[in-house]
């Protein structure tokens, strides 16, 4: 889809991007990313939660056009999630010794061979927040500095899927725990006029009307409801501060972990596609 690499001008700092935490969603949001870019929008600010964390974590490194795409798309990053403990994480995880069946140590490995640079705080013209939850002490936080592949890591660590990840002395979950939606740290920015947020949202799982709701739909379907009401009520409180509230939403089906590379690429498409309508907001 993008043929060449684009020219990176000074990024805005008047404009945030938020990328919203999402199952597998790096696909569509690094298309949402290289859209805005193609069309010459570069957000000064990223925050990224979960899949939103990767994907705003390659931006914020630097990577552009190309570069960004196939980091996104990358077989090796899919191929980096599992290990060969996995199966002997069940009994662990069943008991409450462990928190998640993979550790997420290949996936940080990856990472950095892939991201130009080693900090956050050292991201070439971009201020990146990368959502986190600590669990222990029941509270959602925004990484601004410290080790970039650690941090990503962090917030993308869905517990049971995976094990809490340690970071400066600390234990990290999911971001999107909290933090679905992360606009936090942008709602009262002096600086931020303009927040891009962009969400994905798949298919919720339902129920016949005579059958008794599982597992799976009472959790997604709790975290969704629950992510959709904080994240009324922030946008809200961000208008109320001026700001103006882009917010776009991608719909494609649940991504797996085994997708073909041209399911990964008609979802990258897809966030492109979403991206595509946000040049009528800077055209007036």
């Amino acid at each position: 889809m993008i043929e060449q690499p684009i020219p990176d001008p000074t990024p805005d700092p008047g404009i945030a991007l938020v990328l919203g935490s999402a199952f597998l969603g790096v696909y569509a949001h690094g298309g949402f990313i290289c859209e805005l870019n193609r069309q010459g929008i570069f957000p000064g600010k990223v925050a990224g939660s979960s899949a939103g964390a990767l994907a705003g974590g390659f931006y914020a490194a630097g990577l552009r056009g190309q570069e960004l795409e196939a980091a996104t798309l990358s077989g090796a990053l899919k191929r980096a999630y599992p290990d060969w403990l996995i199966p002997i994480r069940g009994a662990p995880l069943g008991i409450g010794v462990l928190t998640g069946m993979m550790n997420g140590k290949k996936v940080v490995e990856h990472l950095k061979r892939e991201l130009p640079v080693a900090n956050i705080e050292d991201a070439p013209g971009v201020r990146l927040q990368i959502a986190v939850t600590d669990l222990r002490k029941s509270t959602g936080e925004f990484l601004s500095e410290g080790p970039l592949a650690e941090a990503i890591m962090a917030s993308c660590a869905v517990p049971i899927l995976f094990t809490g990840q340690h970071l400066e002395g600390r234990v990290f979950h999911d971001g999107g725990i909290l933090h679905g939606v992360p606009l936090e740290p942008y709602i009262a920015d002096p600086a931020v006029h303009t927040i891009i947020v962009h969400d994905i949202s798949y298919p919720r799982q339902s129920a016949a009307a005579d059958k008794r709701l599982g597992i799976k739909e009472v959790f997604i379907n709790g975290h969704h409801m629950l992510n959709d009401a904080l994240t009324e009520h922030r946008i809200r409180e961000a208008e109320r501060n001026h700001k103006r509230v882009i917010f776009l939403e991608t719909h494609h089906p649940s991504p797996g972990f085994f997708q073909s590379a041209k399911k990964k690429k008609r979802y990258f498409i897809d966030g492109a596609r979403t991206a595509s309508a946000v040049s009528q907001y800077f055209s007036s």
